[in-house]
This record gives C-alpha cells, structure tokens and sequence, in this order.
C-alpha cells in the first residue's frame, strides 16, 4: 500500500489529498499570497535565514501581520518533521506559502496570515551539476513591471504562466525574462549570471529581478574566492552573444549552465568552478548546523 502523503496548515498535519481551503481563500481569489521554495539537504532547510528574512520584508510590503506568523525555528522544526512524516530521505524540495486570513473583497477584514508547507523528493544531491547544458530563449510576449513587488515570489505569476507556455512551444529549457526597460534580467524561474574575460555578472535588483537567495550565496562566494563580480542594470541579447558563459541559479537547483541561448553556443568550465565551490560552502553549511 503506497504511503500517504502529507503537507502542514497552520502547524497540523494532514493529507495532501484532503481539503483544506474554501472558496473565500484570497490567495485564489486575488493572489493575496507569497511563496518560498527551499531545498532542504538531510532534512535542514538550506540557507533558511534568507529564505525567512525575505519572506518577512515581503509581508511587510504587503502590509501582513509578520506577528501571526510562526518563528523561524517553530518553521525550521515543522519542515523537518513534515519531511519525516513524507519519509523523504534524500534531498527534498520544500514550499512554504503564507496568505491572508479569508474576509473582504479587495480590501481584507484581517492583516492575519495562515500558512502552508509542501514537500516532495528532489532527483539529485546537493546541487549537483546538470550534465546536459540548458537550451534556453528570450521571452518578449509581456515584460515584468518594476515595482516594490517584483523581488518577492507572489501568487501573481501569470507573466511567469506565459513564460512557461512559450518554453514549451518552443521546445527550450528555460526562457529569459525582459523588464519594461526592454532589459533582460533573469530566467523563468532563476537569476541570470554570465561569464566574460574571467569576470561575472549579474542584473542588480533595481532592474527588477527576484532578490534570490542563491544568487545571494553565489556572488557571496564569489567575492570571497576573489573573482570579480559585477552587478549591472541588466543586459540585451547583443551583450549575452559576447559571453563566454551563462548559468541560472535558484535556490533549488544551485547552478544549472546554459549551453545555447538561440544559435549562440557557450562553455561551462567557470560554471563548474563556482558549483563545486557551492557544493563546498552547502557542506560546510551543513556541518557547522551540527554543534
């Protein structure tokens, strides 16, 4: 008999298969809500304190109630219980969405949040390099707007909806993503990093492009390994033609390389460089969570 699956609402486990909300939810009435997808390595939520300081200065923005919702550690704690409860023992995907109490029509009745948290197996460990190079392109059918919102993950994806639908029917791995500067700033659902004479760049988050936690641990790691990087108000196909690489980061994959962004065709060997040093710095992560 297949074991049930679990997820967690407001601190109580129950089926994944059972109901949960109703018809007044305004996450799906208006996309009241926000979202954090972590990677959790031996049941530790990888890098957590950003993934929570993020989640906090979105609620902020959006004027939630920070007070209603859980303390990192009671978080940290319910994740990896629920883990236990799914008997997930490799690496394992986790989404925590946090949405406003039911009530009102645009204007809520409550600032109050409730909470959820999801889990499912990843296929690899530790951020494990993809093997086969990314084929990606650059979606121009609509273009993200630079806003206080565009840093955060909401549940008003329907840019990223329709970014996926033309990956799709063009057969491609992963589309690029244009501001309404007509700058491209980062990947479907990744930031954007590219190799040039030795040097890395990357859109700076006034260019409109998720504030990534690993795009955070990335540049960190970078600048203490002494390689330059440089951040810059996003970038044009004709800048990308001229790079000698280009890799997305997320916080669930780590790195991933691009190998072709249309005809244009790039290495990897910096790309690997700063994965095995990734992998070096998640160990060390992992270890220093011990004591």
């Amino acid at each position: 008999m297949e074991h049930p699956q679990y997820i967690t609402i407001n601190g109580i486990q129950t089926q994944a298969d059972k109901a949960v909300f109703n018809v007044n939810n305004r996450s799906f009435r208006y996309g009241d809500a926000l979202f954090e997808t972590i990677r959790c390595i031996h049941q530790k939520p990888m890098w957590f304190h950003d993934h929570y300081q993020r989640l906090i200065n979105a609620m902020s923005l959006l004027q939630m109630d920070i007070r209603s919702l859980p303390p990192k550690t009671v978080l940290e704690e319910h994740i990896s219980s629920l883990i236990q409860k799914n008997r997930l023992f490799g690496d394992v995907r986790i989404r925590l969405t946090v949405f406003r109490e039911d009530g009102g029509l645009y204007t809520p009745v409550s600032n109050k949040v409730q909470w959820l948290i999801e889990c499912s197996a990843l296929s690899t460990s530790n951020y494990e390099l993809n093997s086969k190079g990314l084929l990606i392109d650059i979606f121009e059918g609509e273009t993200k707007a630079l806003n206080r919102f565009c840093h955060y993950k909401t549940a008003n994806s329907l840019l990223f909806v329709l970014a996926g639908l033309f990956k799709q029917e063009k057969g491609k791995d992963d589309v690029l993503i244009i501001n309404s500067n007509k700058q491209i700033i980062e990947g479907l659902a990744s930031n954007l990093f590219w190799v040039k004479n030795n040097a890395f760049f990357t859109p700076l988050r006034s260019s409109g492009c998720v504030d990534g936690v690993m795009r955070k641990q990335i540049i960190r790691i970078l600048r203490e390994n002494n390689w330059p990087v440089h951040e810059v108000s996003g970038t044009n196909y004709d800048t990308l033609l001229q790079a000698d690489e280009l890799f997305l980061s997320n916080a669930i994959q780590g790195i991933q390389w691009v190998v072709g962004l249309k005809d244009k065709r790039y290495f990897c060997k910096l790309s690997k460089e700063v994965n095995r040093l990734l992998i070096n710095d998640a160990v060390n992560v992992l270890a220093q969570s011990q004591f």
